[in-house]
Formats: structure tokens, sequence, C-alpha cells
């Protein structure tokens, strides 16, 4: 989605900030590692992280725009948590994503 959405309104983002946080994502992610932050605690279940996370969130972008950000998070963990339920894995037009963010698929 982050690249789809950057690509459409012609953004520049560095996906291999998903997977190293000494790489900031990019000027076209407003408070990119915040977001980051915040999607690894709430995707790994991390509730010591969580609160800090979101609150690092708030200050950058306010409490709207937070809310909106956790809501994203949370449709997309739905959405993946639903394909993996039915058995639809990442197609090979994923591959280029793969490989930006270092993960091997199957």
């Amino acid at each position: 989605m982050l690249r789809a959405s950057a690509d459409a309104t012609d953004q520049p983002v560095d996906l291999a900030a998903i997977r190293d946080e000494s790489i900031d994502p990019g000027p076209g992610v407003r408070a990119g590692r915040e977001l980051r932050n915040l999607t690894d605690a709430i995707v790994l279940r991390d509730t010591d992280e969580r609160p800090a996370a979101f609150a690092e969130l708030v200050d950058a972008v306010g409490p709207a725009g937070a809310v909106r950000a956790a809501a994203v998070v949370g449709n997309f963990e739905m959405m993946n948590r639903l394909m993996d339920g039915i058995g639809v894995g990442a197609g090979p037009e994923m591959a280029t994503i793969a490989a930006d963010i270092g993960v091997t698929l199957p």
C-alpha cells in the first residue's frame, strides 16, 4: 500500500526503511519512523512498546492523524490475515518489493 500510494502521488519512498531503522523512508512519508514504530508494535503485538509508539506518532501528526494511521495498520492486518487464511500467497509480481524490504518469498 505504501509503495502504491507513493507511486500514485509521485513521492519518493525507500522501502528498505521497513527492515532497517537507520534508513529514513524519505520525504514522501511524513513521520515515517514513527509510523514504522507503531506498525511494528501493533503487528508484533508488543504491548510494552505500543503506547510509547502511539504517543510519538501523536506528537508527530496529531491525534486525528495517529488514529487514521492506526486504522490503516489494523485494516492492512485484517486483509493480510484474511488472505493468509484462505491460502492466497504473494505472487511473483511481489518479488521486487520483497527484495527491497529484505524478505524472501517461498
